[in-house]
């Protein structure tokens, strides 16, 4: 009797175990299930996202394509076309909508497969120039220095590396191949793209902001300006007439050149307060070595003047609108000497202008530019291979004070300027 209550109230308590192990197992499955159709679910949605980002990229290749066509292709640019890419299941094309010389491109990106998709769109504004458009100062590969109270209004472009200190501005953009270092004060005031690295230091800032200069917000990246070549040969073979020619002029007079052209087998000095005029327009005066300009004297209007060697200008002298003067080796303007708008100064070598000298037009040294001293130049500036601003000089870019007439043997080529704008996701 005893027996069988034991043993059957033993059973009875195995029994009960059974329910409560099937419930556990019935979570822990529940549990998995969950755990798994939320992996399941997450992969799903890694995938989904990997594609919608492929899909992303591929309009923007699409687009990044018709930029590079835009940018190269003249013919793209007068009649474009829909660009189509494929890789795999991955289609990507662009379409361009022209209105004169604004350009709307929408790019879609599609996975053939998922039927994903996702489209962008940009307007571009496409113009060709004269390189020199805009650009207050070029400067060629050496790059240059700017110091003590440097201000510069317009657009600065050096090939090699540029150096800022003690106040020195730029109230536009730098377009810098080379490096920029910037210190004491320094400032630029819209943006700025270096292609090497930026050093800032003493409250130096570039309130634009900067960037890389292959940067694609670089309106240059693709076809960037340089500083222009002359072909010096026409001066060259003037220069070689005076070397046997002699037109014996009297540089104590004033000097009428009645529109002719006259040699100078030597140097030559004009006298204090005279003049160098053409009445009619138009001529020419070739001096084999060097002529310099004493006290006051003055260039008239409408006048070149073509030195072998040096052309100097003393104090308060002035070469009147419309001149072209060229130095085989240098020019120099000191003490207030002044170059009226329109005209050009050109040489091969060095331009030094100091002690308050003026100059508007256009002014091209083929290896240094050297301005320092309350120095002004209005119009445009060009340094072949480096410039070295000290001392309170002013650079002002002003296309109406450009000479009418560029210099013979200038070559000049157009380039591409895209501004894109616009971006969107649609």
């Amino acid at each position: 009797m005893n027996l069988t209550t034991a043993n059957g109230s033993r059973g009875g308590r195995r029994g009960a175990a059974l329910p409560l192990v099937v419930g556990i197992l019935v979570v822990l499955t529940l549990v998995g299930s969950g755990l798994l159709a939320s992996a399941l679910a997450g992969r799903t949605e890694a995938v989904r996202r990997q594609q919608s980002l492929q899909c992303f990229w591929g309009a923007e290749s699409a687009l990044a394509v018709v930029r590079e066509r835009l940018y190269h292709d003249s013919a793209y640019r007068e009649q474009p076309e829909p660009v189509a890419l494929t890789n795999g299941p991955f289609v990507a094309d662009a379409h361009v909508v022209r209105s004169g010389q604004v350009f709307t491109v929408t790019a879609r990106g599609s996975n053939l497969y998922s039927r994903l998709s996702r489209r962008v769109r940009q307007t571009f504004m496409v113009r060709q120039y004269d390189y020199w458009d805009d650009f207050a100062l070029f400067v060629g590969a050496n790059g240059g220095d700017l110091s003590q109270s440097i201000a510069i209004y317009g657009d600065v472009f050096c090939e090699g590396s540029l150096r800022m200190s003690q106040a020195a501005a730029i109230f536009e953009s730098l377009y810098c191949r080379g490096d920029l270092t910037m210190s004491q004060s320094a400032a630029i005031y819209d943006e700025a793209f270096v292609g090497g690295t930026i050093s800032l230091g003493q409250s130096s800032v570039i309130y634009g902001g900067s960037y890389p200069f292959s940067s694609p917000a670089n309106p240059y990246y693709v076809v960037q300006p340089t500083v222009p070549q002359i072909d010096w040969s026409w001066y060259q073979n003037m220069l070689a007439q005076a070397a046997v020619q002699d037109s014996g002029l009297n540089f104590a007079q004033d000097i009428n050149l009645s529109n002719r052209v006259w040699f100078v087998r030597g140097s030559a000095s004009l006298g204090s307060y005279r003049r160098i005029y053409s009445d009619p327009p138009g001529g020419i005066l070739v001096v084999r070595d060097s002529l310099t300009l004493q006290q006051s004297a003055q260039v008239g209007s409408n006048v070149t003047i073509i030195c072998g060697s040096l052309f100097a200008m003393g104090q308060s002298t002035k070469v009147a609108p419309n001149s072209l003067i060229y130095a085989g080796h240098r020019i120099e303007m000191k003490q207030s000497g002044i170059v009226a708008s329109r005209c050009s100064l050109i040489t091969p070598g060095t331009i030094e202008m100091k002690q308050a000298a003026q100059a508007s037009g256009f002014i091209y040294a083929g290896t240094l530019l050297d301005i320092s001293q309350s120095t002004a130049i209005s119009g445009l500036a060009f340094a072949g291979v480096r410039v070295t601003l000290s001392q309170s000089v002013t650079i002002t870019y002003h296309p109406a004070l450009l000479p009418i007439t560029l210099p013979p043997g200038l070559l000049t080529t157009n380039a591409v300027v895209i501004n894109p704008s616009q971006w969107r996701e649609l």
